[in-house]
């Protein structure tokens, strides 16, 4: 009997989407059996959070840790890893950790060497000087969505095979014992970081607008991120009059409760990857309402199964709020494709049998004996 293929798993240990990502995979090929995995971490300041922990200890995955800086240091630390695990596949997740892992990969000569990229990067010159020159010998790239690819391909960091593969949810979490629309309050929530990336802002602003038209709920901004922008946003509520009528919680550890009492659930954001809290909040039974920015496409079709409002637009959001909270067969009727698309598109093992099959085509196009 042959023994499974190895692939690594190389991303930051700072629990990012890009760390759920990996993990979600890794932890998928000891569910499925095709692939032995390990699951190397980039240390950070941040300790990976407890549920990801959780996730590690149930499964029984195999884990490994490098320092963070030097770069030499943490490319030696890689190349020690591959040397005593001996991949046929080496899989880097996000920025920067796909430079830094796919430099450590080629030089340790791996098979198989596939960039996974996460979200719109802004690349430095320095940044983009040292990622070119490995695209062209990159096995695959996979990019979480169309923005994405369209993305790197502006910036010519793609390997000479691309592919569109979705990241995914446990959607069933979501979705069981969510209570129908119609029942629920006027709370509006969104759950996101506090960074450069995502506009709180611009929902705060149309939230005030919401207000002098008789709006009774309140706004939930749940994330942790930058105490810079969190401190910005609430001196805007403040400012805005809304110090009673906006909730900051921090993360949430029970994110279904939260949207089950919220009927609708936004994203206000300059551009991403794949939001999967979009696909959280559809799953959820919420209206799901997003900036239309990179990456958002791929989930959201307006009036489809959610709505979409320009970048930054505080009136044109706050009149999509005013219009999906008064509900009526049209808002339910998107609400529920929105509900019913989310396992149907972003199933876990949806993802997981979309990179093993990649992972699979990859070894037999380089001929690797397993």
């Amino acid at each position: 009997m042959n023994p499974k293929p190895r692939v690594i798993h190389f991303v930051t240990g700072g629990g990012s989407g890009a760390t759920k990502v990996a993990l979600d995979i890794a932890s998928g090929h000891l569910r499925s059996g095709h692939f032995e995995p390990l699951l190397v971490l980039r240390r950070k300041k941040v300790q990976l959070p407890a549920a990801m922990q959780r996730q590690i200890e149930s499964t029984g995955l195999r884990t490994a840790w490098v320092d963070d800086w030097p770069k030499w240091t943490t490319r030696r630390q890689l190349g020690a890893l591959i040397a005593d695990f001996q991949p046929q596949v080496f899989a880097a997740h996000g920025f920067s950790e796909h430079i830094w892992g796919r430099q450590a990969a080629f030089a340790a000569n791996v098979p198989v060497v596939i960039h996974i990229e996460q979200n719109c990067e802004r690349y430095a010159f320095w940044r983009l000087w040292a990622a070119r020159p490995l695209a062209a010998r990159t096995s695959a790239t996979v990019c979480v969505s169309q923005g994405v690819a369209d993305h790197l391909r502006r910036l010519r960091l793609e390997a000479p095979r691309l592919e569109v593969i979705h990241n995914a949810v446990e959607v069933g979490r979501f979705g069981a014992g969510a209570p129908p629309f119609a029942s629920r309050g006027q709370d509006i929530v969104m759950a996101a970081r506090f960074a450069r990336q995502k506009d709180q802002p611009t929902l705060i602003r149309a939230v005030h607008r919401l207000v002098a038209t008789g709006w009774t709920g309140k706004l939930v901004l749940a994330g942790d991120g930058k105490e810079s922008h969190r401190r910005a946003c609430e001196r805007l509520a403040r400012r805005l009059g809304l110090g009673d009528r906006v909730d900051f919680p921090g993360r949430v550890s029970d994110t279904v409760a939260l949207f089950h009492r919220c009927r609708a659930a936004v994203l206000s954001t300059h551009y991403e990857g794949l939001p999967l809290s979009l696909v959280e909040y559809m799953a959820a039974g919420c209206a799901a309402i997003a900036s239309r920015a990179p990456g958002v496409d791929d989930v959201i079709r307006h009036g489809q199964n959610g709505w979409l409002f320009p970048t930054g637009d505080e009136v044109a959001l706050a009149d999509t709020l005013r219009r999906v909270l008064a509900g009526g067969d049209e808002v339910e009727a998107v609400v529920a494709r929105g509900q019913a698309e989310a396992p149907a598109r972003f199933a876990m093992d949806l993802m997981l049998s979309r990179y093993e099959n990649l992972f699979s085509e990859l070894l037999n196009s380089a001929q690797v004996p397993i």
